[in-house]
């Protein structure tokens, strides 16, 4: 699995989390880009991308993240197996 199956992922739970079944994300994508990613929704999107992909982020990887690229590469770093597949 590479970073643009992880992406493809990752947009999904970007669709639930923002009630909205059209969203289109990419690695560039930031919070400024999309209405209502505030801190509290932050949260809950790193959440529920903990638990579909089995991962767990510390409170500074959390903070690091400043678009959806690093959150692909954080879930990539944290299960190097998922580039191999």
């Amino acid at each position: 699995m590479d970073q643009q199956t992880v992406l493809i992922q990752v947009q999904d739970i970007f669709r639930t989390v923002f009630e909205d079944s059209r969203m289109v994300i990419t690695a560039e994508t930031a919070p400024a880009d999309i209405h209502n990613w505030d801190s509290l929704t932050h949260v809950l999107l790193i959440s529920k991308i903990e638990k579909s992909f089995g991962v767990k982020f510390s409170l500074d990887d959390m903070l690091a993240f400043e678009n959806v690229g690093d959150i692909c590469k954080g879930i990539i770093g944290k299960k190097p197996f998922i580039s191999q597949q």
